[in-house]
């Protein structure tokens, strides 16, 4: 992809620590160079590529400032000479202008030489930046201003924790579809997604028209299982999930009631006499024997264990909201993280929908204790599998939406998600994060995040949040105020250097993901037809598509 270089200034001054600064060309429209581009410096021995952070107007004499002219003709004689436009600009990547054919871009631990010319980056620099798209390299996204394709490095993407971040309305659920969409069709991880709001399961309500758009279901067919917590969904009538989500009571631990304390009423009383319940009562069969007592069973609780009447009557009353909940209950007949570890053994990606029950206790209790669990027999086989010299189980991204609610700094350091951060995938287990309050998200957690892509954030503390543990944060603090809807910054560990763009267009992705899905897609498609056909012939009977 060849691109012609423009020459737009030259090097004046600058530091690498501060950055440098140039002096735009007198024939360069300085309204035509916005905050957020790339752009490149070439020296004499390297060739710099840099992020620009800021445009000012100068003047080499103040007088003129306090005179200013009023005509254009005066305006003319004194633009470049006595008045000028100054490009602030940070230097990330470096590399040789003679590059050897395996020469990649490295950070940069120098700077240019003066009056060296700065060009805006072409489509051959971002290729050499980003690398070409393809299966395990795809594009989601260009930079701002141009028309050529960032890609993101799934390899390094999945070796580590990432987060996207951003307000209501910022685009961010839209572009998370589209990563997970290409980490299912590289098969580089399994994916594991608690989809609260219903996003990544079998359509997504689109933020343009509000219309239906197809999501992983309905794009990569059979390699994406859908399990549910609400089987009766109005939903389901024609789309029948794979499985039912089933949690009985003994596999229920007090971790798990503290982290959804508030959703629950739980006060930290209450929190101390299930402690005492499980001493007493064993941790399989407390919760159970607990919420199937009677007023009269209570009081006799009361007198066996010394425990306060009135916080022992609250926390049933609290602890009796689980029974309203129909996953979870006394017995169950299917284990469903035993459905979970078959679909991961056979490669295929689980998307848990919530349906009628999208309330946080719901999530916060089923992502917690499904992910504790896998947690569990991931840290058993990966160990088993390096005392054996085998390989491990499949990698592992698990994906949850309002991450703050997991990853508070009161219970970080008790959630599975906390621990799964700070482990930096030694068991084969990484976090995608989505989010809209990262301010509430622990600090030590996010400074474990690798990539970060950040969208518009209203809200000062949330900037400053999400730029925890990064360089160059007042750099990357002014791209992120200036960040429009659908516009991300891509930073940390998966980029080469950050960089803002603009999302790829949904449609686009839909139809290359379903170019690349191949005979699953075509298969839908035929049965979505027969079964059309079906439903206008014999009624509007239940209808399962694989």
């Amino acid at each position: 992809m060849a691109g012609k270089t423009r020459h737009i200034g030259s090097i004046i001054a600058g530091s690498l620590l501060g950055g440098l600064q140039a002096k735009l060309d007198e024939d360069i429209n300085v309204e035509g160079i916005s905050v957020g581009r790339l752009i490149v410096v070439d020296g004499a021995l390297n060739k710099f590529f840099c992020l620009l952070k800021d445009v000012s107007l100068e003047a080499t004499n103040e007088d003129i400032l306090l005179n200013p002219p009023r005509d254009d003709f005066s305006k003319m004689v004194h633009a470049g000479v006595n008045t000028f436009y100054k490009l602030s600009l940070q230097p990330m990547l470096i590399t040789s202008q003679e590059p050897e054919a395996d020469d990649r871009p490295r950070p940069s631990t120098t700077v240019p030489p003066h009056f060296s010319p700065v060009c805006e980056a072409t489509a051959d620099d971002i290729s050499l930046i980003f690398g070409e798209p393809g299966l395990t390299n795809p594009e989601i996204g260009s930079p701002v201003f141009m028309d050529v394709p960032v890609c993101l490095n799934l390899e390094r993407f999945c070796k580590r924790s990432n987060a996207v971040f951003g307000k209501s309305g910022s685009g961010k659920s839209v572009l998370a579809r589209m990563i997970l969409g290409h980490l299912v069709k590289s098969d580089m991880a399994i994916n594991l997604i608690f989809d609260m709001h219903g996003e990544y399961g079998w359509s997504a309500t689109s933020e343009g028209s509000g219309l239906d758009d197809p999501s992983l279901r309905q794009l990569l067919g059979s390699k994406v299982a859908i399990f549910t917590v609400d089987a009766d969904s109005p939903l389901y009538r024609k789309i029948r999930p794979d499985y039912d989500v089933q949690i009985p009571y003994g596999i229920i631990e007090i971790a798990d009631l503290e982290l959804a304390a508030g959703e629950l009423g739980l006060t930290q009383a209450g929190i101390e006499t299930m402690y005492r319940l499980h001493d007493a009562w064993g941790e399989s069969k407390w919760l159970a024997k607990f919420l199937a007592m009677d007023a009269g069973e209570l009081s006799l609780v009361v007198e066996e264990l010394k425990v306060n009447d009135q916080a022992l009557g609250k926390l049933h009353r609290c602890l009796s909201g689980l029974k309203r909940l129909p996953f979870i209950k006394k017995e169950v007949a299917d284990d469903t993280v035993a459905r979970i570890m078959n679909e991961i053994k056979t490669g295929r990606h689980i998307v848990f929908q919530f349906g009628r029950y999208n309330s946080m206790l719901s999530y916060i209790l089923v992502a917690n204790i499904l992910t504790r669990r896998l947690h569990r027999l991931y840290v058993d086989r990966t160990d088993s599998a390096r005392a054996e010299g085998t390989e491990g189980p499949k990698p592992l991204v698990v994906t949850i939406e309002e991450a703050h609610k997991f990853l508070d700094p009161a219970v970080a350091r008790q959630t599975i998600f906390g621990t799964i951060a700070r482990e930096m995938r030694k068991y084969n287990m990484v976090l995608l994060l989505i989010d809209q309050r990262p301010s509430g998200i622990d600090d030590e957690i996010l400074s474990q995040v690798g990539t970060r892509i950040i969208g518009e954030l209203g809200d000062e503390r949330d900037i400053n949040a999400v730029l925890t543990g990064l360089p160059s944060q007042g750099t990357l603090k002014v791209l992120i105020n200036n960040l429009e809807p659908r516009q991300f910054l891509l930073t940390g560990f998966a980029p080469p250097m950050p960089v803002v763009i603009d999302a790829k267009e949904y449609g686009t992705f839909c139809s290359e993901l379903r170019v690349g899905a191949g005979v699953i897609v075509n298969e839908i498609e035929r049965r979505k037809s027969m079964d059309s056909l079906k439903a206008n012939v014999f009624g509007d009977d239940e209808i399962r598509f694989d």
